[in-house]
């Protein structure tokens, strides 16, 4: 972790509560929330990112557009209110094991009865119902896992272990995009490889955080009242502003991903066997490009002695080759366009979370206003596919780079905006 990301969060944090420092980094919970981070993300992104399109391509090929946009709209609602209420639950659970683990292991039980049914069925019907419960139950597990940060790990170390947690997000993201290409001729197949993958890495990172008893706490009330506890902070600033709508913007042409499948068959033409080698390339050259650049990141904002210069530069690294398989549609394009995609989304994913603690309004609210910054993030990229399924309508497949460099554009844009960073 680079100083300037190190200072960056030390003086943002100072009023965050957390578990007392021992001395020593706490390597249990940070390796836990590693394994747990791919356990979770794995079956979401390796499935909503390439076997969901072949799966519904294979039981309503003429509704798969359609199917795909639909899916994704209940997904979005699903993961804004299960997130929060699974969430307040895992707060309020008491039992020998913790307050986290309990909700984990019953979500990987309940999720993995849920992709089964998705996998084998054919019936479309079963096929979306299936998947909606299993988003259900992934959000459930990500918002009891992500606590174990806050619970059992020092503010003093929380730099390194959210390096930690941004290489499990890279492999997670990736790596399962790409394993889950190789798969879109079998879909079964796939979600079972996936799936033996999760379970795994989620019971290891259950046994190696040893999560400890809260038995001894008060069981906290769920009270509607307080979720005004979580609204923005109407009047932080325009840094603040800026911040969040850099961050909105950055995840929103991540739609252009979801139709991935079909531009590489209906727009470059490929087979979906063809198609399915490039996805698995693409993927697999975006996670080692990515894990790389997020691994310079820190010494390059330590270079350019800011963290502004680096994040803005990676957003248009990103957006300009937006161009490539717009004007020359064909996979290589395409593929060279990804691989900046990787580069500059690394180095992003790396630095955006000292940018946005470096644009807190009161440290005494820093976690209630970094959470609605994360929110933000969470949003953009959830009505990322819904902001591509209306480009793809209104000018087809090659619509869809324009508008990926136009909103990333706007995103550095907005990054440059940030006046209290160099």
């Amino acid at each position: 972790m680079s100083s300037a990301i190190s200072d960056t969060m030390d003086t943002a944090q100072t009023a965050v509560q957390g578990p007392k420092d021992t001395g020593k980094f706490p390597w249990r919970p940070s390796m836990a929330q590693f394994f747990a981070t791919i356990g979770w993300y794995a079956p979401f992104f390796g499935i909503s990112a390439a076997l969901l399109p072949a799966k519904l391509a294979a039981v309503a090929p003429d509704q798969k557009a359609d199917l795909l946009a639909q899916s994704t709209t209940i997904a979005m609602f699903i993961a804004i209110f299960a997130g929060v209420i699974f969430g307040a639950l895992s707060d309020m659970t008491r039992t020998r094991w913790g307050g986290r683990s309990p909700w984990i292991i019953l979500g990987a039980i309940f999720g993995t009865i849920g992709l089964l049914v998705f996998a084998l069925s054919s019936n479309i019907v079963v096929v979306m119902l299936a998947w909606f419960f299993y988003v259900v139950c992934y959000n459930a597990i990500m918002s009891a896992g992500m606590a174990w940060m806050p619970d059992l790990i020092p503010v003093k170390y929380r730099g390194s272990a959210s390096a930690i947690f941004g290489v499990a997000t890279q492999i997670g993201l990736n790596g399962a995009q790409s394993l889950g290409s190789l798969f879109i001729t079998n879909v079964p197949t796939g979600v079972f490889v996936l799936l033996v993958i999760s379970d795994i890495l989620l019971f290891i990172a259950v046994v190696v955080c040893k999560e400890p008893s809260n038995l001894d706490k008060p069981r906290g009330k769920f009270d509607v009242s307080q979720f005004k506890d979580f609204l923005p902070p109407m009047h932080a600033g325009r840094d603040y502003w800026f911040a969040a709508f850099a961050r909105f913007m950055f995840m929103m042409p991540g739609g252009i991903g979801t139709y991935r499948l079909f531009t590489l068959t209906d727009y470059m033409h490929q087979s979906d066997a063809d198609a399915a080698k490039w996805m698995s390339f693409m993927a697999l050259l975006n996670l080692i490009l990515a894990v790389v650049s997020a691994a310079i990141a820190g010494p390059l904002a330590d270079f350019f002695k800011t963290i502004k210069i680096p994040c803005a530069l990676a957003v248009f690294a990103v957006g300009i080759p937006c161009w490539l398989p717009f004007f020359i549609p064909n996979p290589l394009m395409y593929t060279i366009y990804v691989a900046f995609s990787g580069l500059g989304g690394g180095i992003f994913i790396s630095l955006d979370q000292a940018l946005m603690t470096s644009v807190l309004p009161n440290n005494e609210t820093a976690a209630k206003d970094l959470a609605f910054l994360n929110a933000a993030g969470t949003v953009g990229q959830l009505l990322a596919p819904l902001l591509a399924f209306v480009v793809l309508k209104a000018f087809g497949y090659a619509g869809l780079f324009p508008m990926g460099f136009i909103v990333l554009t706007l995103a550095a844009i907005s990054i440059f905006g940030i006046k209290q960073i160099k």
